[in-house]
């Protein structure tokens, strides 16, 4: 028995021991990570899914080259072939009709002249390669190959375009989850202003110097930043899978670094030259080389309409006539003239021409646009930064604000409402300056990218 309840202790202590082996081993998986905003743009430049298709672009790309590439080493084709017919292909008279019929009257035979009709050829079999290399197509190949160079940069560019985009979208949503956990921080410091308030509104009530309506004021006050709380962590926890759904981590219970930056840097520190900030864009070069493919797409047009020389040789092997197989090896120069389809290139290559100019005026227009982007995106610093030092006063503002009615209250020379509405602002004031700082960093980001520092 003694020994029975030995064995249950032991099994009880090993069951225990593997809870807890599976409680400190397991935990660390399901934990939250907390990731600050460079890790955030670390792995939105990996995880992003524009990002990898943009990756996938330029890989696409770089075959294309290689296949453009090829064309310009000789091709090389093998070919085999046999037949049997059910007659020869052609037949040799040994003797004319008039000789047959001379034979059947001088000798009484009954010659036909199918007698003396050699058959030539009814089957054969032959094999061989064909090596073919061009010496001349009017630029159609020089001009594709460099079509498919000009496609690769621009994709590596494309690239970098989306790795912008993305980081300014990673940025936006990291900036939020930050903006409401900074408004959880300030609901915390108001949650204990009220409720230094409602003590001084209990005391007053308890000693008659008020009614129970200021009691009821700051209760209801108290309830709306309780709802106010469960908003923000229900917009908290959306915005925190939606990040991690941007930057490829969508299995993953991740979190941001709480501490908001303090970099704010006048705009004047930031300014560049409008007119070189359009030259260092990666858009700018985009459009250069949309000018660049329209040209190269009017010299192929102009190739298509002009002759292709080339030179060859074929080695076969064969057996026709004879038993015997036969080896034979030709080489020939070859002359291509479109004749039929010259008029029907030249409407090709007038419509490339008209492509062209299009390309021209689109880059043109499109840079005064980034032109104004550029300018848009300066502006929009300066307001985030004077919006940052306005807010930043506010506090200032409000709080002595709010130490003044709160004297005032005590003393009965104001009144609940009077002393809510000093609490209201300062809970404006806060949350302004958490939003103001957002969304200075973040039109800094947009200016620095928008000039080409990426």
């Amino acid at each position: 028995m003694i020994a029975k309840q030995e064995m249950t202790t032991m099994k009880h202590k090993s069951i225990f021991a593997f809870l807890l082996f599976c409680l400190f081993t397991i935990t660390p998986v399901c934990a939250q990570r907390v990731m600050t905003l460079e890790e955030c743009i670390d792995a939105a430049r990996r995880g992003n899914t524009s990002v990898k298709d943009a990756k996938n672009d330029i890989l696409m790309a770089k075959e294309q080259r290689k296949f453009a590439r090829s064309k310009y080493f000789p091709s090389l084709s093998a070919s085999a072939f046999h037949f049997r017919s059910s007659d020869y292909l052609a037949k040799y008279e040994v003797l004319s009709q008039e000789d047959v019929d001379y034979l059947n009257e001088e000798l009484g035979g009954g010659f036909s002249i199918e007698d003396f009709t050699i058959g030539i050829v009814k089957k054969g079999t032959s094999g061989g390669l064909t090596l073919i290399e061009p010496l001349y197509t009017g630029g159609r190949i020089s001009n594709y190959n460099r079509l498919a160079d000009l496609q690769v940069e621009g994709r590596q560019l494309q690239l970098d375009v989306a790795e912008d985009q993305t980081v300014m979208q990673t940025e936006f949503l990291y900036y939020k989850i930050l903006e409401l956990h900074e408004t959880d921080k300030t609901l915390d410091a108001i949650e204990k202003e009220l409720s230094n308030i409602h003590q001084d509104a209990q005391n007053a009530w308890e000693n008659g110097i008020v009614n129970k309506n200021d009691v009821l004021s700051v209760e209801l006050a108290q309830d709306q930043l309780s709802a106010l709380r469960i908003k923000a962590s229900n917009g908290r926890n959306l915005l925190r899978r939606a990040l991690a759904k941007h930057i490829g981590m969508a299995d993953e219970d991740i979190d941001v670094d709480t501490t908001l930056s303090t970099d704010i840097i006048a705009p004047e520190e930031l300014a560049v030259s409008t007119q070189s900030a359009v030259e260092s864009r990666s858009e700018t070069r985009l459009l250069d080389m949309l000018v660049e493919k329209s040209v190269l797409e009017r010299k192929i047009a102009t190739a298509n309409m002009l002759p292709i020389l080339a030179v060859g040789a074929t080695a076969s092997y064969s057996k026709f006539t004879t038993q015997k197989w036969n080896s034979r090896l030709m080489t020939f120069i070859s002359v291509q003239m479109p004749l039929s389809t010259f008029w029907s290139e030249r409407h090709e290559y007038k419509r490339k021409k008209i492509e062209e100019q299009k390309a021209l005026d689109f880059r043109r227009d499109k840079r005064e646009l980034i032109s104004l982007q550029i300018q848009d995106a300066y502006d929009n610093l300066v307001s985030t930064y004077r919006q940052t030092q306005v807010a930043q006063k506010s506090i200032a503002r409000a709080e002595e604000n709010m130490r003044i009615t709160r004297e005032h209250y005590r003393e009965g020379l104001t009144t609940m409402t009077v002393l809510l509405d000093a609490q209201r602002q300062q809970q404006q004031a806060l949350s302004q300056k958490t939003a103001a700082v957002s969304e200075y960093l973040q039109a800094k980001t947009r200016y620095l990218i928008l000039t080409g520092r990426r």
